[in-house]
């Protein structure tokens, strides 16, 4: 087993009481908390399973948020406190590490991950934390004093253990333990410190909802846009969307030449800089002869959020003079947004003619454009 092969539990027990409603599913900036928490976790390709410890009411409910991610979550039940639900989550930890991270921080950072994973490695245990910035004081009832500010820390997620270590820890487990580090206190031993960043804050009450959205507004969106276009001949089927539509014509190509597709994965890989679908899926390739578009964008999901990024939406529109697309656009976006592992309201699909004018409008082909909006992570 590879030293650093983890095994990350995500801690959804939390009821929102303060935010006055379910915080992991708020969207910042188009996504929900829970998700933007795990695709950071899964930016580490150490991390080879994700369990993610909730009330099993929503299990349902997280499934179909969590949906294509790079690794499909294993659900353990959560307790009355954090240290039943961590203990139910740890029976699914068997590799190496163990990582705890909290659901309701959602801006971790890939680098606070890999450095958690990098230390818990070295060292045995890792604790991302934050050097305090306010000085405090300490009371024992009687009188105060200010202890020396450069010894305090603020204590974060995640926090990495190695597994057997993890175990013998949650032994000592008491109803009042609010953070996996005083598990080991409890073993007196003293957990090492990994630096962490002040913008992993926790979600907590709304406040903390504004200041998130303000630390996403910055570098982190970008914009992609694609364009295609296929011939339309006799003796081909006409799919776009991944619908098979009923028209004398359908559109030539060695995929199944869904051109609103293939228009989508450009702007996808295009936001991300990663290419073209040309470079990915060649024509050359006698393995893409008639492929599945809802496949291949499947793929090129696959590849974007290996690279950390997650879509935000994507708006298309497709050109053709005929047939009438219409009523068959609902469920374009459906099959496009569950290829995507999205809601289907960030999946926009329009249509118009060209008035008779240029090729599409003397049907001669059927054109696509597409624009989205992908957040780094």
């Amino acid at each position: 087993m590879n030293e650093k092969s983890t095994a990350a539990i995500l801690a959804c027990g939390g009821s929102g009481s303060r935010m006055g409603e379910n915080k992991l599913l708020i969207r910042l900036c188009g996504m929900s908390v829970i998700r933007r928490s795990a695709m950071a976790v899964l930016s580490c390709e150490n991390v080879e399973k994700l369990i993610v410890a909730a009330p099993e009411e929503l299990w349902e409910t997280y499934s179909r948020e969590l949906s294509g991610l790079r690794l499909q979550p294993i659900f353990a039940p959560s307790g009355h406190t954090r240290a039943e639900s961590v203990k139910n989550a740890a029976k699914y930890a068997d590799l190496a590490l163990v990582m705890i991270h909290d659901g309701a921080r959602p801006l971790v950072s890939r680098e606070e991950i890999m450095a958690s994973i990098d230390d818990a490695a070295e060292y045995g245990s890792s604790v991302v934390c934050t050097p305090l910035k306010d000085t405090v004081r300490q009371t024992d009832g009687e009188k105060s004093f200010c202890p020396p500010r450069e010894r305090l820390f603020t204590v974060r997620t995640p926090q990495t253990f190695e597994t057997g270590l993890y175990r013998k820890m949650l032994e000592r487990a008491e109803p009042g333990i609010t953070d996996d580090s005083q598990l080991m206190d409890r073993l007196g031993l003293a957990p090492h410190i990994t630096a962490g960043k002040y913008t992993n804050i926790k979600l907590t009450t709304r406040e903390d909802l504004g200041l998130a959205r303000e630390i996403l507004g910055g570098s982190n969106m970008r914009i992609g846009h694609g364009y295609d276009v296929h011939r339309l001949v006799e003796g081909r089927r006409l799919i776009l969307g991944g619908v098979d539509i009923p028209h004398d014509k359908g559109l030539l190509g060695h995929s199944d030449a869904d051109v609103l597709v293939h228009a989508i994965m450009d702007s996808l890989l295009g936001a991300a800089a990663l290419g073209d679908i040309g470079k990915l899926f060649p024509d050359s390739d006698p393995k893409y002869s008639g492929a599945d578009s809802l496949r291949l964008l499947k793929e090129v999901m696959k590849r974007l959020r290996e690279a950390g990024y997650e879509p935000e939406n994507v708006d298309a529109t497709v050109l053709a003079q005929a047939p009438k697309l219409a009523g068959y656009i609902p469920k374009m976006r459906e099959n496009i947004a569950k290829a995507m592992g999205v809601d289907v309201e960030s999946v926009s699909v329009k249509a118009t003619t060209e008035e008779g004018l240029g090729f599409t409008g003397e049907k001669q082909g059927i054109a696509a454009h597409a624009v989205c909006i992908v957040g780094k992570i």
